[in-house]
Parts: structure tokens; sequence; C-alpha cells
């Protein structure tokens, strides 16, 4: 076993808060950690355009973004799995024939269709300027209006609609694709997301430390939510924060305190990182 540990960390709700804001403690935690020679990489649901271009200058030694559609490391992808044309055409033709507002993550850019903007100002109740406005504060760099399918898809991101519920939409497409929600912002929306079955922020983990050679009993994993349970439980230590949600708190190896209250800080010390 290595003293060199390689920490993957999830974003929203772990590395920031629900108001997308980076408490001091952890930015400190991960300065002091990479002081001490381990290797801090972010582990994300959002495709590598959606991470705030501010919290990539922070310079992580590498990204798994796209629920573990993508993995690069020192600045050399490691792993590309994006979407294949017959599941995303498919997809993409059912969403715009149900007017689903729907947002393509992309390596290339954040792309949204032609009902993003008013099924988001409908469905939260809304005016278009706040739809716009919280839309490009979760998406940075999101361009609106796409009626045409993009060939490099990590994942798309929709408006749920009052109908049809998940349960039709797993019947439809629950062949190929795992659909779950997710919320961020004070306003508690609730989005959901269309991934492939076969990858996981899990799945992306074990092909880079394959690719370099590390022994897995030297991954570490911190995360608060759903998306993060299989990352927990394939890294050696699973870190689930305070505010996690219960069923990720049942697996992990440890449970540090909330975001807000040096979450991140207290893990990396209780584990003798910093």
């Amino acid at each position: 076993m290595n003293t060199q540990k390689f920490i993957f960390l999830d974003i929203d709700g772990t590395l920031l808060d629900y108001t997308q804001n980076l408490p001091p403690s952890s930015l400190e935690a991960i300065r002091l950690a990479q002081a001490r020679g381990h290797k801090l990489l972010i582990a994300t649901g959002r495709s590598r355009p959606a991470i705030y271009p501010w919290l990539r200058e922070l310079d992580f030694d590498g990204i798994i973004s796209g629920d573990g559609a993508f993995a690069e490391f020192g600045g050399k992808i490691v792993l590309e799995n994006p979407i294949p044309e017959a599941q995303i055409s498919r997809l993409h033709q059912y969403l715009e024939d149900q007017k689903i507002g729907l947002c393509e993550e992309c390596n290339s850019g954040l792309y949204g269709n032609r009902y993003l903007l008013s099924s988001t100002s409908q469905t939260f109740g809304i005016t278009l300027e706040e739809a716009q406005k919280d839309l490009l504060s979760i998406y940075p760099g999101l361009t609106l209006d796409h009626q045409h399918y993009h060939l490099d898809v990590n994942k798309v991101s929709f408006v749920p609609p009052a109908e049809p519920r998940n349960s039709a939409l797993e019947e439809i497409f629950g062949d190929f694709f795992r659909i779950t929600t997710w919320t961020l912002l004070d306003r508690a929306y609730q989005f959901g997301d269309f991934t492939q079955k076969n990858q996981s922020k899990a799945s992306a983990v074990a092909a880079l430390i394959k690719s370099l050679g590390i022994d897995r009993e030297d991954t570490i994993a911190l995360g608060d939510a759903g998306n993060d349970l299989e990352l927990l439980q394939y890294c050696h230590i699973g870190i689930a924060m305070g505010n996690a949600t219960d069923s990720l708190k049942a697996i992990a190896d440890h449970i540090t305190s909330d975001v807000t209250d040096h979450g991140v800080y207290n893990a990396f010390k209780h584990y003798g990182l910093i």
C-alpha cells in the first residue's frame, strides 16, 4: 500500500454547498492534501463544460465527469464513452416530440433544445428571465434552441414533465439508460438525467487506476448523493458527507460533517491526509 492516495471528490453537496460556494476549509484541505503528495480528482455527474471554470482552475490532478463517461489525468484523456448515435438519436427525437426541455451535456459544450427555457419556467413557476438565469448558473456556457442531437453526448439532462412519469420513461428507455433525478439551487428544482447503464463514476475510476497502475487500496472517495453510491462502494475508503442521503450513509465507511460544517476538511483530518 502506497502512502500517496488518490482522492475522488464529488462537486455539488460535497466540495460545494447547495448555493454553489466552496467553503474555505474545503479549499484549505485540498491544498494541504496536495502538499502532502496526494492526488485530488473531481468525480462529478457534470460533464466537463458544466464544471465551473473557477473550479477547474484549482489545479486538480484529474477529472471524472459525465457520471463516468469521461476521465482525464494530468491533462491526458484516459476514457471517452459518449452515448452511441443510435441511442442519442432516439432519445433526442422522443423528448423533442414530447416537447420536453433537455440539455445535452457534451465534451464540446452544453446544448439546450428549444423547449428547455420554457419548460423550466412553466414547471417551476418562474419567469423566463429567472429560468434563463438559473439555467446558466447550473450549466455555465449553455446555449439554447438546438434542434438536432450531437455525437459527443455524455448524458442528457431534462425537465421532468407532469406526464409521462419516470416509470413510463423507464419502460421506453430503460433497456439502455439509467434515469435519475437531482436537485440543485435553493429553489429545490428537480431535474432528470439519462446516463448509460453500463457506466458510473466507479467504472471510470476503475478504468483510470488500471491505466495508471494504481492499487485500488490507495483510493478514497467523498460524496453525498445517489450517483456516488457505486463510487463509495468501489473505492477502498468511501466517505459520506453529513448532508448525504441515508442510502449513501448506510454503505459508507465513514460519515463526516456537513459540507457547510467543514465536511471535507474533517474527513481529510480523520484519515490523516492532512
